[in-house]
């Protein structure tokens, strides 16, 4: 697996990411919102394998004390090889440094982050409305 990190995003497909992510369970998303989403973080890890996009993560920071990552994916069809926990070691070569380290992850995926220091929180909210609450609601991340 080769793991670029592409501030510029350049020749991306932003189908190919939607589908990615959608593909490893998490969720539908609008290739549109995903280019922007983006866009607008510091740290952006796409892996491929043989030309094919099938792994993905970005993260957000201050770049002094705390980093949010989110969307961190690998196709299912590339799931139990590894690739993972090399995706993982690149992001958290970026972002342990910066102190702390949030992430929000899909309820059954917990075990996997906790082997990389990862800890539950205690005093975690989010703010959601609409269908966005329920959706986090039906998902099994709020209560």
């Amino acid at each position: 697996m080769e793991i670029v990190v592409d501030r510029h995003h350049c020749g991306i497909d932003w189908q190919q990411v939607a589908a990615l992510l959608e593909a490893a369970g998490l969720g539908k998303r609008d290739p549109l919102v995903m280019q922007r989403v983006y866009q607008n973080s510091q740290f952006c890890y796409f892996g491929w394998v043989n030309g094919e996009l099938m792994a993905t993560a970005h993260a957000i920071s201050d770049m002094t004390s705390v980093a949010y990552l989110a969307d961190v994916a690998i196709h299912p069809h590339f799931q139990g090889h590894g690739y993972g926990q090399r995706l993982m070691a690149r992001v958290m070569q970026d972002l342990a440094p910066l102190g702390k380290v949030f992430i929000y992850s899909v309820p059954d995926k917990l075990t996997f982050y906790k082997k990389y220091g990862f800890h539950d929180l205690t005093t975690g909210m989010v703010y959601a409305e609409g269908p966005v609450l329920e959706r986090l609601q039906n998902g099994g991340y709020v209560r």
